[in-house]
């Protein structure tokens, strides 16, 4: 298992939201994202899940992955998370 801890820096808008839920799923691993404010923690491939939360600059949010490819996977999906502005 992988984790990785960022915050964002971004407004992450619907369709980019959407763009990392279908990337997520080309993996074979689960992929979590935990936000820690709120205790809440859903599936990184589910589209509807990633677009109810509202991913603000300043959310911290903790990225976890389990299966035979989550190394590549907690990279693609930091390094997608952590865009700047």
């Amino acid at each position: 298992m992988r984790v990785h801890e960022i915050t964002i820096s971004k407004e992450m808008q619907p369709q980019y939201l959407q763009l990392i839920a279908q990337r997520a799923s080309q993996f074979r691993s689960d992929i979590k994202i935990k936000f820690e404010k709120e205790n809440i923690q859903l599936d990184a491939k589910s589209i509807l899940g990633m677009m109810m939360l509202p991913m603000h600059p300043g959310t911290r949010v903790t990225i976890q992955t389990k299966g035979g490819d989550e190394e590549e996977a907690i990279e693609a999906m930091s390094s997608m998370l952590e865009i700047k502005a």
